[in-house]
């Protein structure tokens, strides 16, 4: 509510003494799954279905300081901005995760998350929720004893084409991608990557991995900032 940025070239961000607090009403319905499956020793999956209703949502829309629509900030004319309270917006999807052991080791884990948003306008029209991120998914297969977890998992986020965009981001696109048509656009990505944890004793543990072995690069969505690319990790953690 009170920090001033600038949160794109030609606008800039200040705080609105008129801000309500958002009210979220969630419903949800969820079901477990624990027989056997596809050969595996153990099964458990786990789905979740979910409805969210927000009332006075916070979203960044055109404001008025002074009865102006424009301000010089850092000599450059902005429009300026304000999160304010839209009408209403409704969130809704679902997630799951399937767990499966082979032997006493070797294990598959997959999970993911899909999700719809919706919000109202100023003019009353509906527009996909900024808060809505795509589809995201990730496939794990490990091996695990009582020293050692290595697991090779994939991470995936499905494409929000320029149709799809969210109202509010088709006006920033200096962090997005360019379709075809040179639109901003967020396109899907996926990244390989290897993690190992290595029990030391009931104390001391050793975690490495490696991340992003493509080298690909992306951005999540929205956030404006190139993920890392290829990069290692190594740490050793101690409990007392």
């Amino acid at each position: 509510m009170g920090k001033v940025f600038d949160s794109r070239a030609g606008y800039v961000t200040i705080p609105n003494p008129n801000l309500k607090a958002e009210y979220a009403y969630s419903g949800n319905i969820g079901w477990i799954y624990n027989t056997p499956l596809l050969f595996s020793s153990k099964t458990k999956a786990t789905y979740n279905l979910f409805y969210t209703k927000l009332s006075n949502a916070m979203v960044r829309r055109n404001y008025h300081l002074n009865g102006q629509d424009s301000i010089i900030y850092n000599g450059v004319l902005c429009q300026v901005e304000a999160i304010q309270n839209a009408a209403n917006a409704n969130v809704w999807g679902f997630d799951f995760e399937l767990k499966m052991h082979y032997s006493n080791n070797i294990y598959f884990v997959c999970y993911g998350n899909w999700q719809k948003g919706e919000e109202e306008l100023d003019d009353g029209s509906k527009s996909p929720l900024r808060h809505a991120p795509p589809f995201f998914g990730c496939l794990t297969i490990g091996y695990k004893t009582d020293k050692i977890n290595l697991f090779l998992y994939v991470m995936r986020a499905e494409e929000i084409s320029h149709d799809k965009l969210p109202h509010e981001e088709k006006g920033k696109p200096e962090i997005y991608a360019k379709d075809s048509q040179g639109r901003p656009y967020s396109p899907e990505w996926s990244t390989l990557n290897l993690k190992m944890q290595y029990n030391i004793n009931n104390n001391w543990k050793i975690t490495g991995g490696l991340e992003n072995i493509l080298d690909k690069r992306y951005r999540t969505y929205s956030s404006g900032i190139v993920a890392p690319g290829r990069n290692f990790i190594l740490s050793l953690q101690t409990i007392f």
